[in-house]
């Protein structure tokens, strides 16, 4: 096989040819997470002759199946997808208190927008409306989303969020989240949350998929971690990820969950409507059930899966997020402007559900 061949077709875990023998045969050796195109010498090199090594992807580029399932389910077709592009970047430019974005990178986003909402032109309407409005109102989880920022480097060390390379066999997207450490010490609730919305940004740039998947692998969790909890920012994470970004979430798998969670859990479930609670699955440390509802293939090593090791998908994934910088550091200006609004300003009390000063969450 060419090269350029494998190259096309290589993702997270696959084996790739060395060039040349061994012993009058081809030989293979498994790589997860490389640079495009670099030459290493792996154990043995002198063996060998050369070994030429390509970059996988970070996600399971949608196939044109995917695409036409997904449009079909929700009664579009190529034209019907651009037309309501072209409404949208309409409406866009007729809200005053709206800013103004151009580019295929804005109307990526505005079709997956669209997808989200089930092409319900209404709901993505309110949904991008509410986007640009939390970035006003809640910017402390909604801005300064610079990957070379103190708060980034110290998050990405306590905690990783990234979707995982393959889709489903059904078109969905499994989203991994694991606490790397036990130490605390740098752990800001807030600040991971921020980090979290920063992944969603990025594939609301490049994904494409049904649903989400969440997977949140607890196993380091704390009670130092747990006291670092608020309500008040646990909802305001809900409402940006499911009505700003209209997450359609398939299934939340909570894994190797401690005792000292049961409080984080608690509320998650408060935060959620009543339908999303019921698609959340604490399985403890025993994952034969988890395992039987989630495909090998979108499950890194370190749980048993086949899509690469955990850590070399986030080390990809930082390398994608951090790719995104100048467009983040654009993208800050990017906000409503309240004062604008027609028909009154927005009353963030009614959204979030409460009023008054942000307080800790009490754990006994």
């Amino acid at each position: 096989m060419d090269s350029e061949e494998v190259q096309e077709n290589l993702k997270f875990g696959d084996y790739v040819l060395v060039n040349g023998n061994r012993n009058g045969s081809e030989a293979w050796k498994k790589f997860s997470c490389v640079n495009e195109k670099e030459t290493l010498k792996p154990e043995g090199a002198a063996k060998f002759n050369t070994l030429r090594i390509i970059m996988a992807k970070e996600f399971q580029a949608p196939g044109k199946d995917v695409v036409q399932k997904i449009w079909q389910e929700f009664g579009l077709n190529e034209q019907r997808v651009k037309e309501s592009v072209e409404a949208l970047k309409k409406w866009l430019a007729m809200e005053p208190h709206l800013p103004e974005e151009s580019g295929s990178l804005h109307e990526a986003r505005l079709e997956r927008w669209l997808i989200r909402c089930k092409n319900s032109m209404e709901r993505t309407k309110q949904s991008i409306d509410l986007y640009y409005t939390l970035r006003s109102l809640s910017p402390d989880m909604m801005c300064d989303w610079n990957p070379r920022s103190k708060w980034y480097q110290d998050a990405v060390k306590t905690l990783c969020c990234f979707p995982m390379p393959e889709l489903t066999p059904e078109g969905d997207r499994v989203v991994m989240i694991k606490y790397l450490t036990k130490d605390a010490n740098n752990y800001q609730y807030e600040d991971v949350i921020r980090l979290g919305l920063m992944t969603t940004e990025v594939r609301m740039s490049e994904d494409y998929c049904f649903t989400d998947i969440f997977i949140l692998d607890m196993e380091n969790y704390t009670l130092a971690h747990a006291c670092n909890v608020k309500f008040t920012s646990a909802k305001k994470c809900e409402v940006c990820l499911m009505k700003a970004f209209s997450c359609r979430l398939k299934a939340l798998h909570i894994i190797n969950a401690p005792s000292c969670a049961e409080v984080f859990i608690a509320i998650m479930k408060a935060v959620f409507s009543s339908k999303l609670t019921s698609r959340i699955y604490v399985h403890g440390k025993d994952l034969t059930n988890f395992r039987k509802q989630v495909p090998r293939m979108c499950l890194p090593d370190d749980l048993g899966g086949t899509g690469g090791s955990l850590q070399e998908n986030w080390n990809m994934w930082l390398k994608k997020v951090d790719s995104y910088r100048d467009w983040f550091l654009q993208h800050d200006n990017f906000k409503s402007d309240e004062s604008k609004r027609q028909g009154g300003n927005f009353d963030s009390d009614d959204l979030f559900g409460f009023e008054g000063s942000f307080r800790r969450l009490s754990v006994d």
